[in-house]
């Protein structure tokens, strides 16, 4: 019996030293991700899905963002410590005969805004004034138009760029 007092004191004390700063409340604002959807170059009104979508980043410490897949949008992370983020968007094709990869390279470049949110969920990154380059292989590019459609990225709401291919 002294032992449940016992217990439970500690109980009570671990849960009485948390304040409301302790936890990030799910749904608070944080640092958004880059929202990209797919269209079609001929009819760019159209969505498009990408068979064997890849993503990784394009420096010496390649990390894989997105592994292979079927999609028409993504979300995916700028940089937090950077103004530019590097990205391989690879797409692979595979054929009876062969297994095609072709990989584009794209450079995001921004302005960052650091904002602080709370204790417990710490800082936030907004993202202005977005250029997009595509690094330009000749006619080899599997992406053939990159649309922004809002410079800032401040949510999720809506796509941020559109890429037709």
């Amino acid at each position: 019996m002294i032992k449940r007092i016992i217990v439970l004191i500690l109980i009570i004390f671990a849960f009485k030293g948390c304040t409301k700063d302790d936890i990030c409340p799910e749904g608070t604002a944080t640092t958004p991700n880059l929202i990209i959807t797919f269209n079609d170059i001929v009819n760019p009104a159209n969505r498009k899905q990408v068979v064997g979508l890849s993503i990784i980043t394009n420096y010496t410490d390649s990390v894989e963002v997105l592994a292979r897949t079927t999609t028409d949008s993504i979300a995916i992370p700028l940089n937090t410590n950077s103004d530019t983020t590097k990205y391989k968007f690879i797409r692979t094709t595979i054929t009876t005969t062969d297994t095609i990869i072709n990989v584009d390279s794209i450079v995001f470049v921004y302005q960052r805004n650091n904002s602080y949110v709370t204790r417990a969920c710490g800082f936030k990154t907004e993202f202005d004034n977005l250029e997009t380059t595509l690094e330009e292989e000749g006619t080899e590019n599997w992406i053939q138009e990159i649309i922004t459609n809002r410079d800032t990225i401040n949510d999720e709401n809506e796509a941020h760029l559109t890429i037709l291919h």
